[in-house]
């Protein structure tokens, strides 16, 4: 409630949040307003309204979707066999790989191109399976993740308290920061860098809340 009334999304459903902390981060952020509404400066509520005005249908196929990253994760793309940076990414990405395979029972293969990679089927419905649980809120911040990083392991490794958000964004630009490392940053980098920092622990710090609903 907001001066008495309901605050309704941008597709103008009542917005009811099941979290009394993520609710009042939102309260917050509305408490911030003093002319106008920019959403770019209110996640929280961005966050939100995305979680009320998606269905259950809709649900069902982003968890489809967040499938679909797994089935081609980024962990199971490695650059070429004796280079240095496929040590690094074995070192870093090879643990969470294993996390995940004895979770599932079951064991991914490892890419050394660019070739697709046609994971088991088995490999498909544990995915399915780790993501049915999923509360909407958390749902909706493991989207972030998942397109951010392109590895729903990252995602679900972030929801399980395996790895720490600081790890987790570390290991998944591995192949970026070595690149840049021979030919150097440019400025819109940083600046796109800074933005997706800040999306990405927002992220983070919903599945942090949601948990202690």
């Amino acid at each position: 409630m907001l001066d008495e009334v309901t605050l309704r999304t941008l597709s103008g459903n009542e917005l009811i949040i099941g979290n009394r902390l993520v609710a009042h981060k939102v309260k917050k952020e509305w408490s911030k307003v003093k002319k106008e509404i920019n959403y770019t400066d209110m996640p929280y509520t961005k966050t939100c309204f995305l979680t009320a005005d998606r269905s259950e249908r809709e649900s069902l196929k982003l968890k489809d979707k967040l499938v679909g990253y797994g089935m081609s994760d980024l962990l199971c793309y490695r650059a070429d066999k004796g280079s240095d940076l496929v040590k690094i990414q074995s070192k870093s990405w090879d643990p969470l790989v294993d996390w995940l395979q004895n979770q599932l029972d079951i064991t991914l293969l490892i890419s050394h191109s660019l070739a697709p990679i046609e994971q088991s089927r088995d490999l498909e419905k544990g995915f399915s399976k780790l993501l049915l649980p999923i509360e909407p809120l958390s749902l909706t911040a493991m989207n972030e993740l998942v397109t951010l990083s392109n590895s729903l392991i990252i995602g679900l490794a972030l929801l399980k308290g395996k790895i720490s958000p600081e790890k987790a964004w570390k290991i998944m630009r591995i192949e970026e920061e070595w690149q840049r490392n021979i030919w150097g940053t440019l400025a819109e980098q940083k600046a796109e860098d800074k933005i997706k920092w800040s999306l990405f622990m927002h992220a983070c710090g919903i599945l942090k809340l949601d948990k202690r609903q």
